[in-house]
């Protein structure tokens, strides 16, 4: 807010400035580049052609230059301010050739009142190789080519290889919106917006469907329609005084989907129905007032806070527990017609910066956060993946289900000490205390403290460094894993889980042993260092190392995540060799790894050891998981004369990802093959000014992509897994070329 609130007055004095300026002194300062800058703006506008080499929805991603061929390139700047007076008018266009493009126009009188129009499209391209057997692919409803014969197991079906189909997998989102300012008087203004957001295309997303008795269940990858708007609010009034500053808001947001729901033929044979179906998002609103500002005490001493309150809805009918219409019989009926969800949100923070002392400053606060779910409590049944049969609604069923709406609580107080040992020393000091409360959770909620330092020194003018340290205890709660699973069960449903034949003397879903790592116990410590060195004034290098190790102490003996890590190195350089040459090179490697302590329940006879906390030693073990990640990149430019200037870049980008299991004699399992990615990318680029407003821009570009992720490529097939129909997807590789060439004139 503070930051905010400074930028502000700082543009509303420059305009001020600038509109004294037009009025009294312009041939004055005439010859004050900078200043002529800001009361004649330069427009610009550019023009040409690029070419991609071949399509690729990966190289494309966001962008829209997924399609091979020629596109066309245009920008434009146009700036127009009237020297007579503050009126001004602004009309910005960026990529106008792509589906990436966005228009912004702004006018109005500088010191009085502005308006704004803009307009923006972003692609999002998912899959170009995903293929799918079902008819009507991207609608609401999937059919069943008369080719394909129903069978128990993917492999059993015939015609399904000769009915896959290919079909892309995007989205498009495309904004409209204006926007109103205007000054009051005594330092108020006023802002109004609004914006519209339509999102169409679709996702992939499984489909499930009940295809035998208990758990049995298939599914298909589909593609789920998107057809979303929403419609966004936003009005806010602000004062700007010598000591005060304030402002208050409002911001709705309005969610609709113009589909209910997906519905799709069942290609297995069992239980199941002959037709699948599942609710998309569901329509929703969400309206915040807020309210923020800082006051300035003293010249050592400010304080600033904020205040919001929201409110969240969504009330979109349900639909049939079943697409089986005989599934009511004798059922019991949907408690209510919708969620009529409604959640209340509170926002609070109190922040004060002061200077104790000369050398000494203190930045200290704390932070409320609270989510109030209202959403009714009703008795539903649990009907998994549409099946016709096979359940019981009596009052001691497994399948009458409640729901839980969660509140959490979240609580901060933070206190940060400078100390200015000298002018070359810095040293800081700081404490926090985090505290949350939730429900509908295996714990109420935890503490957490965390202690920190920093110590920066200045070496003398070429060299200076800094290091840093900070530790965090997590203390939660004692831990029930099975409390939030079985709150949501009737008492005559859990008596019968312990005792008589079951044999049960814990409840079932989780081990004792199991923790989740978000509400477990935790330490942490991270260490940072970094240092800055100069030997001229035409080099700079620049060092960076961050180290991050989370310990679980109540995990070692049980099941869950035991540890994480991450450490990440970075260097960069900057050369200005001459005024005419210039360099940059840059490197980092990010690691991240987890250790998970896991069990496999192999045989019916596991399934109550576990639950007892008994798991044999051979079903016990270790699963690790590693992300590397390396970046590189080098660039040089190089500018003899205004008359012409060459540069280009080289960059690398690789990451891996590995999985690894060590488990006992009773799990025979193996590592996963590596997630692997990879990226070079060459840009060469060239401007060459035909006279002083007009430039020829050049530019070259190849980048090459690859990547193989276990989960789409070789060895697995349409037909590899027994119960999830294949895509036939592959991981995206590519080579691809772009050149471009334009004019740009300036006026």
């Amino acid at each position: 807010m503070k930051s905010t609130i400074e930028k502000r007055f700082v543009r509303t004095v420059l305009a001020a400035s600038i509109a004294a300026i037009g009025v009294t002194a312009l041939p004055a300062l005439a010859a004050d580049d900078e200043i002529a800058s800001l009361i004649r703006p330069d427009s610009q506008v550019e023009l040409g052609v690029g070419n991609v080499s071949r399509d690729s929805f990966k190289y494309g991603d966001y962008t829209g230059l997924h399609r091979e061929g020629v596109h066309l390139i245009g920008n434009i700047d146009l700036n127009r301010r009237n020297e007579a007076n503050t009126h001004y008018f602004s009309l910005t266009g960026r990529n106008l050739g792509l589906d990436s493009r966005n228009l912004t126009i702004k006018g109005g009188e500088q010191g009085n009142f502005g308006l704004r129009l803009e307009y923006d499209e972003i692609p999002k391209f998912y899959n170009d190789t995903y293929q799918t057997p079902y008819l009507g692919a991207g609608s609401t409803r999937l059919i069943q080519p008369a080719g394909i014969t129903d069978a128990a197991s993917v492999a059993l079906m015939t015609g399904l290889a000769a009915n896959m189909k290919p079909y892309e997998v995007k989205t498009q989102r495309k904004g409209l919106g204006f926007g109103v300012t205007k000054e009051l008087i005594r330092g108020w203004d006023v802002e109004f917006g609004y914006k519209r957001e339509d999102k169409d295309g679709s996702k992939l997303t499984a489909a499930m469907i009940q295809t035998g008795t208990g758990g049995t269940r298939s599914s298909v990858i589909v593609p789920e329609p998107v057809n979303y708007s929403t419609d966004q609010f936003e009005a806010l009034a602000r004062y700007t005084g010598e000591k005060l500053q304030l402002q208050f808001g409002y911001y709705a947001s309005l969610f609709k989907n113009a589909n209910e729901s997906l519905t799709w033929d069942n290609l297995f044979t069992g239980t199941g129905n002959a037709t699948g179906r599942y609710g998309l998002p569901p329509d929703n609103e969400s309206h915040q007032l807020t309210a923020s500002g800082r006051y300035v005490i003293s010249k050592a001493t400010s304080l600033s806070g904020n205040l919001s309150f929201g409110r969240m809805t969504q009330n979109e009918l349900f639909l049939p527990y079943s697409t089986a219409g005989a599934i009511m019989t004798g059922a019991l009926p949907l408690p209510t017609p919708s969620l009529n969800g409604k959640v209340y949100t509170t926002n609070a923070s109190l922040r004060l910066n002061t200077k104790l002392m000369p050398k000494l400053n203190l930045t200290a606060g704390l932070r409320y956060d609270d989510r109030d779910n209202k959403t009714p409590i009703s008795t539903f049944l649990y009907v998994a993946g549409d099946r016709n049969g096979g359940f019981s609604a009596a009052a001691n069923s497994g399948t009458r289900r409640t729901n839980m709406p969660l509140d959490i609580t979240k609580q901060s107080v933070y206190a940060d000490l400078d100390y200015h040992l000298s002018s070359a020393t810095t040293v800081k000091l700081g404490y926090d205390f985090h505290q949350v409360r939730h429900n509908y959770e295996p714990t109420t909620g935890d503490k957490e403290h965390t202690v920190k330092t920093e110590v920066k020194h200045r070496f003398g003018d070429m060299v200076s460094a800094g290091a840093s340290y900070a530790y965090s205890d997590r203390k939660a709660s004692d831990y029930n894993g099975a409390a939030p699973m079985s709150s949501t069960y009737s008492a005559a449903y859990l008596n019968t889980l312990f005792g008589g034949t079951t044999g049960r003397t814990y409840a079932w879903l989780e081990a004792p042993g199991l923790r989740k790592y978000f509400l477990a116990d935790r330490q942490r410590d991270k260490v940072g260092a970094t240092a800055n060195v100069s030997p001229s004034e035409q080099l700079d290098l620049q060092f960076g190392a961050h180290y991050l190790r989370d310990k679980y102490p109540d995990t070692v003996a049980g099941i869950g995540l035991t540890k994480a890590s991450n450490w990440m190195a970075s260097f960069d350089a900057n050369l200005q060799a001459t005024d005419a040459l210039s360099g940059n090179f840059f490197a980092s490697l990010d690691q991240y790894q987890t250790d998970q302590n896991g069990a496999h329940l192999n045989t019916a006879a596991t399934v109550p050891q576990a639950e007892q906390g008994t798991i044999p030693a051979t079903n016990l073990g270790v699963t690790t998981l590693s992300d590397r990640t390396l970046t590189l990149g080098v660039g040089v430019r190089y500018k003899p004369m205004r008359k012409y200037e060459v540069g280009g870049n080289l960059t690398h980008s690789s990451s891996k990802g590995r999985s690894e299991f060590m488990f006992g004699s009773a799990v025979p399992v193996g590592p996963l093959p590596d997630l692997v990615s990879r990226v070079d990318r060459l840009e060469v680029f060239g401007r060459y000014h035909l006279q002083k407003d007009l430039t020829v821009n050049l530019k070259f570009a190849h980048e090459r992509y690859r990547s193989a992720d276990w989960a789409w490529d070789a060895p697995l097939t349409l037909t590899s897994v027994t119960s999830v129909v294949g895509t036939n997807q592959t991981s995206p590789n590519y080579n691809v070329n772009f050149v471009g060439v334009s004019l740009a004139y300036k006026f």
